[in-house]
């Protein structure tokens, strides 16, 4: 199986997007769903009406757009189409405040949690249940990530670890080094998937 290669674009090349630009959510639920992503990312409106919210939280105009339609209905949990999308902090630092703030102030917390090896994720469910994850990469450049892939961890086990996010939240405020937090929650071996069949 072969590992992973990191690939090389053309910057300037018009054939591609300059960027990621937004997402559009529609909903049944919009007060709560306005509520939740304005808490999880810490998002501003830029323009709010009854039944329309456009949020950012960055330079971009607007990286979400909430609105609500009546006639919206749940998706069965089993339904083809986008399964999460992610945002990603800066480091573990800055991934771990914002795990213990949407605890603390909110009750909002992760279904479930994975350090898939290049990537620390905390997975959450919004009001209308979409699944968003949380995350930070674990290194700090490109050819640090394409070396740890070079070394097969991901090709052996492409899905990684879960881990309890308290635990890594109390190694992290105790001053544990991000490196050693990343040892101690994955154990670069895969999982022997054998024992489960």
């Amino acid at each position: 199986m072969d590992n992973p290669k990191l690939p090389e674009f053309d910057e300037s090349s018009p054939l591609r997007p300059a960027r990621f630009g937004h997402i559009v959510l529609r909903t049944n639920r919009f007060e709560e769903m306005t509520r939740w992503y304005k808490t999880v990312l810490h998002a501003q409106p830029i323009f709010e009406v009854t039944g329309a919210c456009f949020l950012t939280y960055d330079d971009e105009h607007h990286r979400v757009l909430i609105y609500r339609d009546s006639k919206a209905t749940d998706r069965p949990e089993t339904a083809a189409g986008v399964a999460h999308f992610a945002y990603l902090f800066n480091d573990l630092t800055d991934l771990m405040s914002a795990y213990a703030r949407l605890r603390d102030e909110e009750g909002i917390t992760p279904t479930s949690c994975v350090n898939h090896g290049f990537q620390f994720s905390l997975y959450y469910h919004d009001p209308d249940r979409n699944e968003v994850e949380l995350g930070c990469d674990n290194f700090a450049t490109r050819q640090e990530i394409q070396d740890w892939f070079d070394e097969g961890h991901f090709a052996k086990n492409f899905y990684g670890y879960e881990f309890d996010p308290e635990a890594v939240y109390a190694m992290h405020a105790s001053g544990i080094p991000d490196a050693e937090i990343f040892d101690r929650t994955y154990r670069r071996r895969p999982p022997d998937r054998s024992a489960r069949s």
